[in-house]
């Protein structure tokens, strides 16, 4: 059986020609009539995207073949290895991957604690550098995903959410830089709709790293309000202590 025939038989039976044409990017199905009717040949490039999209294995082109009732037998057992070699290759990486059953023990799923944090909510904190921000405090709005993403506002820092035992953390990458920020908060004072939380970040634009406790309400507070919830600014504020880090320094080894 001619190839030309083989792929009229597949797009009759398995899939169609407007299909193969989108999966292959042609503005039209004029070339798939052309190799269908044995017009245009039928490349290694076709064979490879019909079984990188439709899973039709390419050895059906180079192989002698007599009817079409071998060319459902080759297709149907190729696609069936094909699934349990899928399967085997995920319980083998679940197998050989410790640290993702580890990741499942320390943050087990949890619908009923999700249903509670998910959504918006307004997050209060001192920055670093208090002449920063024009009220000498950052109000950030958070938004937690149907997907455990978690993106803020107004800078676009985005990131996860890791729901924990007691605890749980909210990791973000930064919008204009790489350095992460780690939010920690207690599960218990999440329905409140009001939890404190600590962050740990760098300092702005620096690699020094800082403590800072706040707090993230489903209600959007004043300004004024919110500094008096979190009180004053030195003590909710851990800054590095820069002689440590130079004495630290002091010691390091050069890598060779």
């Amino acid at each position: 059986m001619e190839n030309f025939k083989k792929l009229n038989y597949i797009l009759n039976s398995y899939m169609t020609a407007t299909e193969v044409t989108h999966a292959f990017g042609f503005k039209s199905e004029t070339m798939i009539s052309k190799m269908r009717k044995g017009e245009n040949r039928i490349t290694q490039l076709h064979i490879d995207g019909l079984e990188k999209y439709f899973n039709i294995p390419p050895e059906l082109f180079n192989i002698t073949i007599k009817n079409e009732d071998e060319i459902d037998l080759i297709i149907k057992t190729y696609q069936l290895q094909k699934q349990k070699d899928q399967k085997k290759l995920l319980e083998q990486t679940q197998d050989l991957s410790p640290y993702c059953k580890i990741d499942k023990n320390i943050f087990p799923e949890n619908p009923k604690l999700f249903e509670k944090i998910k959504g918006t909510w307004y997050g209060y904190v001192y920055p670093s550098n208090p002449a920063s921000s024009e009220h000498g405090i950052w109000e950030v709005k958070t938004i937690i995903g149907e997907d455990y993403s978690v993106i803020d506002e107004p800078w676009g820092n985005k990131g996860y959410l890791k729901l924990g035992k007691n605890e749980s953390l909210i990791i973000k990458e930064s919008y204009d830089h790489e350095d992460l920020t780690t939010i920690r908060f207690s599960n218990r004072q999440v329905p409140s709709g009001h939890f404190r939380f600590v962050v740990i970040s760098n300092q702005n634009h620096t690699l020094n790293e800082m403590v800072n406790f706040g707090f993230f309400s489903r209600k959007r507070y004043p300004l004024d309000e919110a500094k008096e919830i979190l009180g004053d600014r030195e003590s909710k504020q851990l800054k590095l202590d820069v002689e440590f880090n130079e004495r630290l320094i002091q010691r390091a080894i050069v890598p060779q």
